[in-house]
């Protein structure tokens, strides 16, 4: 089967003689030559022709049906129950020591591992054209979908694996689990249980260990990308124009939120937001599919937490905010936050930023009672000191387009600035060095 379906198989290793054993006249127990398939030619090949090929479910199946009928064979030559004892314990709990080994070692563990190494984590060296086109199909954010329909086919041939040769609790079906469990009593059939019992442990948690890497691996690489998106395309599209025209009255690198107030609003999102946004709710729908409900609830969580650490990460370090660009920077984080809680319950961290954003919507002079409440107490606990803390609701304000001004001397602070700080009886965090890290995801 796997010879129709053109997959290569690897030289096996060769087999090493115990001379120990020759020498006191024990003959070895024979082990079957394993010839895994060949990850290069499986990676070469493609996501589609591995699909078309090994994951093609007829050939999935015919590895169960050989191993099947082995143990229905083993059956007929040993007796049922009792009447096989431990012999038949013994030759069943060979059986399915070997098909563990195939199916995982020679058969899956590779296809897995050459899903995983698939998966470019680099995007493209030139900036995206945004907005991209929406009756085009989707940019894959470097994770062609293949590879999560490869996924499911991967989890339900494992399933079936179990189902088919380990059966457990299923009395009469003459699978490994009931031959072992009718087979009487004795240690050399506890011992063949629970030797039966590691592969199988040893199977599922090497093929899950695995599945976990290329599943992170792609979570890798939809990080990267959605970077690609968000920054480097947004930062192509000001790289003249008004970009460079705020640059030069400022002295700051701008970005796309640091819009003049002339600039048209009519726009629902940011180009860069638009494109992204659309993309991984194509993306989405492939990931649900591939994934349980446990597994897409803790993958989406970590991409949320992602996406808002490069946004707020580039923002805090590169970007500023005008009042017009506030409006955008509000919706765009609206969308990026609606497409995040597609699955997932960990999203609190969007909560905080919506609060923060206030900040450059609002005038100089209102900015106290922002902050600190209406009794303009730093230590009472409410504004966005009390929600947002102290130290973020600062740097995040620092950002704001007015807070700094060029001089011939450098950046200066805007009297409103300066006053507010005094009034407040605090330090500007922004004096020093900051830590970007604490205003994570993972801190909220």
């Amino acid at each position: 089967a796997l010879d129709q379906a053109g997959c290569i198989l690897s030289r096996p290793a060769p087999v090493k003689i115990d001379q120990s054993l020759i020498e006191k006249g024990i003959l070895e127990e024979y082990r079957a030559p394993l010839l895994p398939l060949d990850k290069d030619s499986l990676k070469k090949s493609g996501f589609n022709d591995i699909l078309s090929g090994p994951l093609k479910p007829s050939v999935l199946r015919q590895p169960l049906i050989h191993a099947t009928d082995s143990l229905a064979r083993a059956r007929l030559m040993f007796g049922n129950g009792r009447e096989g004892g431990e012999s038949a314990a013994r030759i069943v709990t060979s059986i399915y020591n070997q098909i563990c080994t195939f199916y995982g070692q020679a058969f899956l563990y590779p296809i897995v591992e050459a899903l995983q190494e698939m998966l470019k984590t680099n995007p493209p060296g030139n900036a995206p054209q945004l907005p991209f086109d929406e009756e085009q199909p989707a940019h894959d954010l470097g994770v062609d979908p293949a590879f999560w329909v490869a996924l499911e086919r991967i989890h339900s041939a494992a399933k079936a694996f179990d189902r088919e040769m380990w059966a457990e609790s299923r009395k009469d079906s003459n699978r490994v689990w009931d031959i072992l469990s009718s087979a009487g009593e004795g240690s050399g059939i506890s011992n063949s249980m629970a030797v039966a019992r590691e592969c199988r442990i040893e199977f599922f948690t090497e093929l899950e260990n695995r599945g976990e890497d290329a599943i992170l691996r792609a979570l890798d690489t939809l990080s990267a990308h959605m970077q690609w998106i968000l920054v480097t395309g947004s930062e192509a599209a000001l790289a003249s124009g008004t970009g460079r025209i705020f640059n030069s009255l400022t002295g700051q690198s701008g970005g796309p939120y640091a819009m003049s107030s002339g600039s048209s609003l009519e726009a629902a999102n940011s180009p860069a937001v638009k494109s992204l946004t659309y993309c991984l709710r194509v993306q989405f729908v492939h990931i649900q599919a591939a994934l349980t409900p446990q597994s897409l609830s803790a993958f989406w969580t970590a991409l949320s937490m992602r996406l808002y650490d490069i946004l707020i990460t580039r923002l805090l370090q590169n970007w500023y905010v005008s009042t017009g660009g506030a409006v955008v920077l509000a919706r765009d984080v609206e969308a990026l936050r609606s497409v995040s809680m597609l699955a997932g319950t960990k999203h609190g961290h969007w909560d905080v930023l919506r609060e923060l954003l206030t900040l450059y919507m609002t005038p100089p002079d209102a900015l106290k009672i922002m902050l600190v409440g209406p009794e303009g107490d730093p230590n009472s606990g409410k504004g966005l000191f009390g929600s947002a803390g102290r130290e973020q609701s600062l740097v995040f304000m620092s950002r704001r387009v007015d807070y700094r001004y060029k001089t011939n001397q450098g950046q200066k602070k805007s009297v409103w600035v300066q006053q507010l700080l005094n009034e407040l009886h605090v330090r500007d965090p922004t004096d020093s060095y900051v830590n970007i890290g604490m205003f994570t995801s993972s801190r909220k």
